[in-house]
């Protein structure tokens, strides 16, 4: 039997104050050697990354194709401009469909970043250890944008 890792970002927008959220990107990602030694780690709870949370998130206007070996140094570097900050909300782990959600939340006084490429999780802020990294189309942001953005990890037996 083997075990998988899938992760999707979902990122929804609305004009700042409004109700309604449009879902606008629907992206897959790449989880770095890293991350996978993070989830290898705390299985066993031995090792370098045994104890590492992800609670926060990272974002910025990277232009460089994620690759395994990427860390938070890259993807800082990468991005002329970028941000951090604390995830929103963990939903509760979904036992029957094997699924993780990180429920992260950009405010309209969030604009270090215009121009949104790039999406990752991280250990802290600003990040030193990243799980995954997304590359998408330009999101343009300002101040009359929110967005709500939506990271699941489904893990399956194959």
């Amino acid at each position: 039997m083997k075990i998988t890792f899938k992760g999707l970002l979902e990122i929804f927008e609305r004009k700042a104050g409004d109700s309604e959220w449009e879902l606008i990107r629907t992206q897959p990602n790449l989880i770095t050697n890293v991350g996978y030694n993070v989830i290898a780690n705390s299985l066993t709870g031995q090792s370098t990354y045994a104890l590492t949370d992800f609670e926060y998130f990272a974002w910025g206007d990277g232009t460089t194709t994620p690759a395994l070996t990427d860390t938070a140094a890259t993807f800082y570097a990468d991005c002329a401009n970028s941000d951090t900050k604390g995830v929103t909300s963990f939903d509760a782990y979904d036992v029957p469909n094997k699924k993780q959600i990180w429920n992260c939340f950009l405010s309209a006084a969030d604009n270090a970043v215009a121009s949104i490429t790039k999406f990752a999780l991280m250990n802290d802020d600003p990040g030193t250890i990243m799980f995954n990294e997304i590359k998408f189309d330009a999101i343009s942001k300002d101040a009359t944008k929110e967005f709500f953005i939506r990271y699941s990890l489904v893990m399956s037996q194959v």
